[in-house]
Formats: structure tokens, sequence, C-alpha cells
């Protein structure tokens, strides 16, 4: 259990927890056999996209429409009959690694691999009743979404570390070795020209997947991911990303008012499930939420444009760092456990269908 303001006992990275590039790519190819495992792409580096899929398709529910073509028809079953109720298995996709430096994330979605073949989670503990909930869905996990960034930062976990030296390596340097840092690091985009160190944030071809071209990709594995996405229509859909603040859920731009509903009903759930586990909880100023930031326009990143092609509830999920400059000190066994606590309360959530 996490205690507020604790301070870590060591900063060494435990040996179960597998974030490299090298590891997560080993251990789809070579660890998983109740799943099915699909490539999805191939990165500018030449390294492979992956999903792992656990679960029955309903193939007989979906639609004659594409998602936006059935909205606007006026009747979203012309998509996918999902429905409270209609679904045996409801679809939960786990999209991470967007961002390589952000890799709380990685080992996280590798636990859930590791739940779902042995039962255990990555670190050798039984998670019987977390396997029971997931064995109830469709589960598509992508562990790594971009493994040339991951390739490139040279640190397996960031507990313990400075949040400048996480900077240097996640949004990366320009060539005199000053810090692009955020939100800077997306005013050049692809990230080419006066680029020292490039950040985990890009593929090799410097492309940021939160903020493509939605009118003409840049890489080929967004392409994938909203294909993957449009194809299964998932009930809900988990980006995960990490910051040097609490657990959070940061709102999705640009979707309907039932929508956001929806997602505002899931977020109290799981900072209820956080609180109980004695984890605290981050709720960040979001400009388009709350107008604390003005007029700031809100960008209608990856995750806005997953609800847009068929996820029904698409969510950015920030996970702690555990930088030496973050609000809390986490452990590798902290960030391990919220996130297992953001899947069973996922879990429970879509039972409700």
């Amino acid at each position: 259990m996490k205690k507020e303001n604790s301070v870590a006992k060591s900063f060494s990275v435990p040996s179960w927890w597998n974030s490299k590039e090298e590891q997560i790519q080993a251990y789809v190819d070579t660890g998983v056999s109740k799943g099915v495992v699909k490539h999805l792409s191939t990165s500018p580096g030449g390294r492979q996209v992956k999903a792992v899929i656990y679960g029955d398709m309903e193939p007989e529910l979906k639609g004659t429409a594409n998602f936006n073509s059935a909205v606007g028809a006026r009747n979203p079953d012309y998509y996918f009959r999902r429905g409270s109720g209609v679904r045996k298995r409801p679809v939960m996709v786990v999209l991470a690694g967007v961002h390589g430096q952000e890799v709380e994330g990685m080992a996280a979605s590798l636990s859930l691999i590791n739940i779902m073949e042995t039962g255990r989670d990555l670190s050798g503990k039984t998670q019987e009743v977390l396997y029971e909930k997931l064995n109830k869905l469709r589960l598509i996990i992508i562990p790594l979404a971009n493994p040339d960034g991951r390739a490139r930062v040279p640190y397996d976990g960031w507990v313990g570390e400075h949040v400048e030296e996480m900077a240097k390596y996640g949004q990366g340097t320009r060539k005199n070795g000053e810090l692009y840092r955020w939100p800077g690091c997306k005013g050049t985009h692809p990230m080419k020209g006066d680029v020292g160190i490039l950040g985990g944030y890009f593929n090799d071809d410097g492309v940021n997947m939160m903020h493509d071209d939605w009118a003409s990709p840049m890489s080929e594995t967004t392409v994938a991911v909203l294909k993957l996405v449009s194809e299964e229509g998932p009930d809900m859909l988990l980006n995960l990303h990490s910051h040097m603040h609490d657990p959070s859920i940061l709102p999705t731009a640009y979707i309907p008012v039932p929508a956001r509903l929806k997602q505002i009903e899931f977020r109290e759930i799981l900072y209820s499930n956080l609180v109980k586990e004695g984890y605290p909880y981050e709720k960040l100023p979001i400009p388009f939420e709350d107008g604390s930031k003005g007029n700031t326009l809100p960008p209608l990143n990856l995750t806005g444009l997953f609800y847009h092609v068929g996820a029904d509830m698409s969510l950015t999920y920030e996970s702690p760092h555990g930088v030496i400059e973050g609000e809390n000190a986490y452990v590798y066994d902290d960030l391990l456990n919220i996130h297992h606590i953001l899947f069973g309360s996922a879990a429970d959530y879509l039972g409700v269908f």
C-alpha cells in the first residue's frame, strides 16, 4: 500500500520490471501461448509493433457502417450493437508506449499479459481476482506502440531520478544541448532539424503519434492502431501515459456530452478505488474542463480520434513516473499496483454492459 509522502528505500530497478524494448519484444514472441499475437506495423526503425489478444470476437454484432456514418444515420447500432447486455465479451484495448520514455505503462501492460498467461503479475504475485475479471473480456493489449522511441531511452525506470534527466531523453534536446521540454517539444513536428537527442516521444521519423496528421497520417502505426479500433469497436480504450504527478485520468477533447459524462463516471470510480488502496490521485486543471487556462484550444489528439473511429470510451491515463520532483514518492511496486487497480476498475465498469 502506498503511503503519501513516503520515502523510497531503494531507487534500483527490480529484476522483474521488464520495460526494455527487447524484453517486451521477446516476451510477446516467446511468452504468449493463450493469447493471439497480431502484427500491426513496422516502425521506421524496422521494429515490430504487435497486439496480444485474449477472448473471442463477436462478428455477428458488427453493423453495416463505420462509426461516423452510423452516427450520421442517428443509430450507432449500424456500426456495432454493443449496448447494455448485448456483448457477451465487452472489448477493452490497452495501448502503451506511444511515448518511449513513459515506461510505466509498458511494464504494466506486460504484467497484464503475464496475468492472462499465468495468473501472476510481473512481480510474481498471484492475481486470481483480476484474472477472473479480465478473462470475461475481449482484451487487446499493445504493449509497445513506439519501439523506436523506447530503444533510444537508456533508462528502464525513473524512480529516484530527476525530471531534467527524463526530459532530456523524453522530449529530447536541441543540438546545443538545450532541453525541448513539454509542451515546447510539440512546436516542431516531425521533430527534425535542430535535434541533438531525439526524444522518446518520437519514432525514428520524428513523429509523435499523439499528434499525427489525421488527414494524412505520417506513422504506419497510427494507421494500424486506428484501423484496429475501428474494426473492434471497443467499449473502452486505455491510452497509458505518465507524468510527474499522482495518477490521473485526462478528459478527452471533442467528444459529445454523454461520452464525457461516462468518462467522468469511470474516473470517479477509479479515484475511489485508488483511495481505498491508500493512493492519492490528481485532478489537474485541464483548460477545456474548468476554464482555468483561459481560451487555450485543446488538441484533437490520438485519444480523441479513437472515439471518432469507434471507441465508446477512450481515455488517457497518466501514471506517476516516480521522479524525485514528483508530488509523492512512488516505488516500482506502487507503479505496478496502481495500473492493476486501473485494469480492475475498468473490468468492473465494463461488467455493467
